[in-house]
């Protein structure tokens, strides 16, 4: 995980940012994060393994 997360700090300005919104009693809260697609993942970061379940 901290080379990914390196990865990403480096590289997130490549990224769209997106959000999104989730109904809490009669509120919400708001979760802002990033569209990585995860090819790009697998071939930068060498340790990264895909892991499909189900």
């Amino acid at each position: 995980m901290p080379e990914t997360r390196d990865w990403f700090l480096k590289h997130r300005q490549q990224f769209r940012e997106r959000s999104t919104r989730t109904p809490v009693g009669n509120g919400f809260y708001t979760t802002v994060g990033r569209l990585v697609p995860i090819a790009q993942v697998l071939d930068a970061v060498p340790r990264v393994v895909r892991v499909q379940f189900g």
